[in-house]
């Protein structure tokens, strides 16, 4: 397309400078129009005006629809690369609705093939020959589309991320001015990058794919693709907009396990499945959340109600939900398997029943204190010998202690995902005190890391007096975090009611009980920094 702007402005001066007869500039016009056609027919592939290339495309005049996502790049008569790459052919190219002069380049550069380096696809984003610049870009109502390249705040697009946000969510909901998106990666070790969000890049330390699928983006290795927004595999941690489904006794329950909503081990597999619906139902619904995390223990799996209980297991993958199963010991206080000759039994269980399905994840051990950091890594070690079976992109491990130590055993395992809890009490009053609390805590891991729980009181006032409050600190400078550095997310608790109450962190409030159940969403300004931690907004 620079061929054909060079041949028109070499068009002009020969007419100006030798002043040609009219029919001799009649034919040199034709000759070299025949020229620049030729080049914009092979920028298509032949394929004409409107064809999606290999990347997908914006057809002329209108909007492309791309993994369920529009993308604003729309040239006037203009023809589809192979790259993606869509031209104007003699007219203007609107960028978030605002006409740049003259005929500009709206996609992000031609790439002579569609592809980035490692696997990574390149999908419309406004950097070189863009015209989504700070002087240019698009307002807040034709932004909020992810592959697009343009951005609130009168940020630049730099080729990777695109968000709805440029920066951090702010008090009372605000979007933090200025910054500019992150930079693409490439996918390695069979990662595919999601047509959404082509940053899903590789993991630096690890060297494996970390996909992200916020929008709708592809699968990581032996994951599969997730669909209109909805995750459907892939094993990102960024992936994982969670919430924790709790046991109203806290999960440290030495006995079998009823999870909120759920009231008696003799319910059968029927009735479970009701009452999942209407659970997991209101965590898709009310919350926007595509995954949950849920408890197993020895007594759950080992006895007949294992038979009932995974119903809600199969709830989730019925819609399309990734579901975290973690072990708890039976105590609190205990923080390890009383007998690992059981554990093991527990788990081949569970593992037996679901080891082929890419939405169930194995969480072995929450809160493993009762390790030391080099006993835990001896028995980590022992569970992945045991089941050498289980796709390692399934596998979460819990940091040492109270979940709260990625840092000094995660080089142990650099292609498995880490967990990592954290809450409010007894830590800073300020956002980034917050941030360097738990980055300190992640080492080299952060980009493999999944926050398992984090918490704090939800019905806050977050428009004002964020810092020197621990609680609306630590929501408001968490969720930061977790997005700033694409790491995964399960809220304690999606549903939760201790002593048949109501959590003051628990998102969902339950009223009624059984198949006729419902529930209301509480603390909506507190879900939006949740939501924001998952990408959402």
């Amino acid at each position: 397309m620079k061929r054909y702007f060079a041949a028109q402005r070499f068009r002009t001066g020969l007419q100006n400078k030798l002043g040609l007869s009219g029919l001799a500039s009649l034919l040199l016009v034709a000759v070299l129009a025949g020229c620049s056609s030729s080049k914009a027919t092979g920028a298509s592939g032949g394929s004409g005006a409107g064809t999606s290339g290999t990347t997908g495309a914006s057809s002329s005049g209108g909007q492309t629809t791309i993994g369920g996502v529009t993308s604003i790049a729309s040239a006037a008569g203009g023809s589809s690369g192979q790259g993606g790459t869509t031209a104007a052919m003699g007219g203007t190219t609107a960028v978030g609705g605002t006409t740049v002069g003259g005929s500009t380049t709206a996609s992000g550069g031609t790439n002579g093939g569609g592809a980035t380096g490692g696997g990574a696809t390149a999908v419309n984003s406004a950097t070189a020959g863009s015209s989504a610049t700070a002087g240019s870009s698009a307002t807040a109502g034709s932004s909020a589309t992810a592959g697009s390249g343009a951005m609130e705040s009168g940020g630049t697009a730099s080729g990777g991320r695109t968000t709805t946000r440029s920066g951090g969510l702010v008090a009372g909901g605000t979007t933090s001015g200025g910054g500019t998106t992150s930079s693409g990666g490439t996918s390695s070790n069979g990662g595919t990058a999601g047509t959404s969000r082509p940053d899903a890049g590789a993991d630096a330390a690890a060297g494996v794919a970390s996909p992200d699928a916020r929008g709708g983006g592809g699968a990581g290795a032996g994951g599969t693709a997730g669909t209109g927004g909805t995750v459907a595999g892939g094993t990102g941690v960024a992936s994982f907009h969670c919430v924790n489904w709790a046991d109203n006794r806290d999960n440290f329950v030495d006995g079998h396990l009823l999870m909120s909503g759920i009231t008696s081990d003799t319910d059968t597999y029927d009735g479970v499945t009701t009452k999942a619906n209407i659970v997991v139902g209101a965590f898709v619904d009310l919350l926007q959340a595509n995954s949950f995390r849920m408890p197993i223990n020895e007594p759950t799996a080992l006895d007949p109600w294992w038979n009932s209980y995974k119903a809600a297991i199969d709830v989730g993958i019925a819609k399309g939900m990734k579901v975290i199963i973690g072990f708890w010991a039976k105590d609190k206080n205990i923080g390890k398997p009383v007998d690992n000759t059981r554990w093991y039994a527990m788990w081949k269980v569970v593992i037996d029943a679901y080891v082929s399905n890419p939405l169930v994840f194995y969480d072995i051990h929450n809160e493993p204190h009762g390790f030391t950091p080099a006993q835990w890594i001896t028995q980590v070690n022992g569970w992945l010998a045991q089941f050498p079976n289980v796709p390692r992109q399934q596998i979460i491990v819990a940091g040492s202690g109270w979940d709260d130590n990625v840092a000094n055993v995660a080089s142990s395992w650099p292609d498995l995902m880490m967990e990592i809890h954290n809450y409010a009490n007894n830590g800073p009053t300020t956002q980034a005190g917050w941030k360097s609390n738990l980055l300190n805590r992640l080492g080299n891991a952060v980009s493999r890391t999944i926050v398992g729980e984090w918490a704090g009181q939800l019905n806050e006032d977050f428009t004002t007096g964020i810092d020197g409050n621990a609680d609306k600190s630590f929501i408001v400078g968490t969720a930061n975090t977790i997005y700033d550095n694409k790491m995964g997310s399960c809220w304690w608790a999606g549903a939760f009611a201790p002593s048949g109450g109501t959590s003051g962190s628990s998102l969902l409030v339950q009223k009624g009980t059984g198949d006729t159940m419902t529930f209301t969403a509480q603390g909506p300004a507190a879900l939006t920094y949740i939501q924001h931690s998952w990408g959402l907004n």
